[in-house]
């Protein structure tokens, strides 16, 4: 039995007019000023006020130069981004402080990451030895040395990760240890180092991880690739290593008269082809057996110029994208052009076989233009469509919309590039096997993605039943982010912010208001004499086959949306019907 006393509870007294008095009016206050002894951010020396802008994290240094122009230029300061970075050296997070550009470093290392999401409709994937149920968003971990990321690629057992020094990174599954369970199989939570000083690398284009066995990857002379640095080549290599060990199987070496910018894959197993980019704009081709790669023996294989090269030879190439069965090359004029290697392909991209010869080798090696009267500057290709980005931020699909992956609003196939009107500035587009991811950017700098197409197995989360329409995706985008990919259970997105890198659009070219005006005009103009005489006329026949008139004769609208409407108002109201309400 509790004995002490009770507390009794305590009494408020109000305020009286005494309490009031002493109190001085908010006019009589005074403001204490730096000339008074006050001390403000404006008052602090710079030297004091770079000192602990050095102790801060990267963020709120951007921040604090964002508040006005004299912090601007503060934040600037070499000196102070010199120690931010031995700051993120002594730290762990970085392993070797560069001497060259302190400001883009620091940025680099603070913005760099990989992003991942669970795209399976139970968010449940299998591991070796159990079921993990994985969690909606994750992150990777980032190797300490790493410094930039620029792509990633997915094998079958890791995530590549290649940063801006030439470093490639394994990223691998590890146990660990959670509060559900006492051992977990968690993604990309282990990293090695599989290759340094490369220039690029490549895997099986496909978008099911299993076919990729091989990791090829681009060296460059005067680097050792994955062996200690006395052993320098001569020449320009391409290494392969397996992706389950990381372990170096292969390595083809080439001539010293040939330098090599970049690397890609195409074909099956048996008939790996290696497109690769000279510094000059030249595209060269070689063929391996990856089913002998294993095997410890030399052979000599001989590049074959690639008919890009020798169709427009004063044209040079600037970027290769490949897909299993197709290739698309990318001018440095910005035009586009599409090598199909199969009859199916050909006619899921260009939709029709008649210009396509199968009992002709040379048929499928012929680059086919994509007319598009504007500079592509970035492109992606899928397994049958396509996407291209032009320099002003516009987006145009073709190939094949069974599903709607092309974002048209129907499920027409589309045989040339069709535009497609986003709401914001893409960033990065991704085809898959029938569907369409877009990363976008709005004006404040936030970012979303956005997806179209089949909706089936969690590929457009929020979005199960798929869209014929770019619509926004149930994710979490970081402002960093800068590309994306996905596979069958997950998306990753790739963060990374280059002060150094140039804006990749110039914007919308000006309207011309004259011109344009006037067409619109009289088109309106058309459009409303149009809807009077529809509103004049008398009976449902008459109505039906005056509309059927305008869309067929008065509606600038594409020949695919005009067959639509005529075949959907002859099923409202067939002809036969016409003609009897019109006697």
């Amino acid at each position: 039995m509790d004995r002490r006393p009770k507390k009794e509870p305590r009494k408020f007294r109000p305020a009286s007019e005494s309490d009031v008095a002493e109190a001085p009016p908010r006019s009589k206050r005074r403001t204490i000023t730096p000339t008074e002894g006050g001390v403000t951010v404006q008052s602090l020396p710079p030297e004091l006020l770079e000192e602990i802008l050095s102790r801060v994290s990267v963020r709120d240094v951007i921040a604090f130069g964002a508040t006005c122009s004299t912090f601007y230029q503060l934040s600037l300061s070499p000196s102070l981004w010199r120690r931010l970075c031995h700051h993120q050296a002594a730290s762990g997070q970085l392993a070797a402080p560069p001497s060259t550009d302190w400001r883009r470093t620091a940025i680099l290392k603070y913005s760099q990451g990989l992003q991942m999401h669970c795209l399976t409709g139970a968010g449940s994937w299998t591991s070796p030895w159990r079921s993990y149920r994985a969690a909606t968003a994750s992150l990777a971990v980032v190797p300490p040395s790493a410094l930039g990321y620029i792509r990633l690629a997915l094998t079958r057992d890791h995530v590549l990760v290649f940063d801006s020094r030439g470093t490639i990174f394994l990223l691998r599954n590890t146990l660990a240890l959670s509060s559900h369970s006492p051992l977990v199989w968690r993604r990309a939570a282990g990293h090695s180092v599989l290759c340094q000083n490369a220039k690029d690398f490549a895997v099986d284009p496909r978008s099911n991880t299993s076919f990729s066995q091989f990791i090829y990857v681009l060296i460059g002379r005067g680097h050792a690739g994955s062996e200690p640095s006395p052993s320098m080549l001569q020449c320009d290599c391409v290494e392969v290593y397996q992706q389950d060990t990381g372990n170096r199987v292969f390595r083809m070496t080439f001539h010293t008269s040939m330098t090599f910018v970049q690397l890609r894959l195409t074909g099956s197993e048996v008939n790996r082809i290696l497109l690769l980019l000279t510094d000059t704009g030249k595209v060269y081709k070689l063929s391996v057996n990856e089913t002998q790669l294993n095997t410890s023996r030399s052979y000599t294989v001989q590049l074959v110029l690639k008919k890009i090269s020798t169709f427009q030879p004063h044209v040079p190439v600037a970027q290769i994208h490949t897909s299993f069965s197709s290739i698309l090359y990318l001018t440095g004029e910005g035009s586009a052009y599409v090598e199909a290697h199969s009859r199916g392909v050909y006619r899921h991209l260009f939709g029709t076989n008649q210009d396509y010869d199968p009992q002709d080798p040379h048929d499928a090696q012929t680059p086919l233009p994509l007319l598009l009267p504007y500079k592509v500057v970035k492109c992606s290709l899928g397994l049958s469509h396509l996407c291209l980005l032009d320099d002003c931020g516009r987006i145009f699909m073709q190939g094949i919309n069974r599903f709607g992956q092309l974002g048209t609003g129907d499920k027409i196939d589309r045989g040339e590039p069709t535009q497609v009107v986003l709401n914001t500035l893409p960033v990065e587009v991704w085809c898959g096997l029938n569907h369409s991811l877009a990363l976008l950017q709005k004006e404040s700098g936030e970012k979303e993605v956005q997806g179209c197409g089949c909706g089936f197995g969690g590929r457009l989360p929020g979005c199960p039943k798929g869209s014929a329409v770019f619509i926004k995706l149930r994710i979490s985008v970081p402002r960093a982010a800068r590309s994306l990919c996905a596979s069958k259970d997950c998306l990753f997105l790739l963060c990374c912010h280059d002060i150094a890198e140039p804006p990749l659009f110039r914007g919308l070219p000006p309207l011309r208001e004259d011109e344009e005006s006037e067409v619109e005009r009289d088109e309106r103009r058309r459009l409303l004499w149009q809807l009077a005489k529809l509103r004049e006329c008398e009976g449902l026949g008459r109505k039906v086959g005056l509309l059927r008139q305008a869309v067929q004769k008065n509606m600038s609208i594409s020949p695919a949306h005009q067959d639509f409407l005529v075949q959907a108002l002859n099923a409202i109201h067939p002809v036969s019907n016409e003609l009897t309400d019109q006697s």
